[in-house]
């Protein structure tokens, strides 16, 4: 697989990820977009949603939650911008319930409707 594209996930406070991936899709405009090598640079908003990333077969390998934000394009590069992130891993329906009780706010409300419709997720 060629890795091709860098990958730089950031909040206010740190960098969460850093990785050479294949392709990335991005919640933008009610759909998706895919950032490929070579794309031209595209300063765009996204919106709340998952970023996945996919390998050669495009299937996501990885995917982050993300609560809205922006991405920077540019040729072999893809930052991504944005105040809440989440690994899709790193949650269950009960922390994501947790979260939306403790700090409630559109994105944890979103989180929440994710983990509840995802039978992998629900206990």
């Amino acid at each position: 697989m060629a890795l091709d594209i860098a990958l730089k996930i950031y909040i206010p406070e740190k960098l969460i990820t850093h990785k050479k991936v294949y392709r990335v899709v991005l919640p933008y405009k009610g759909n998706t977009l895919t950032v490929i090598k070579g794309r031209a640079p595209t300063l765009l908003p996204l919106e709340m949603g998952a970023v996945k990333i996919l390998d050669e077969s495009n299937r996501a390998v990885e995917e982050y939650y993300i609560s809205g934000g922006a991405a920077d394009i540019k040729e072999d590069t893809c930052t991504i911008l944005t105040e809440a992130v989440f690994e899709k891993n790193s949650l269950d329906l009960a922390k994501a319930k947790a979260l939306n009780e403790e700090f409630p706010n559109p994105f944890y409300a979103w989180l929440e409707k994710v983990y509840e419709t995802d039978k992998a997720f629900r206990p």
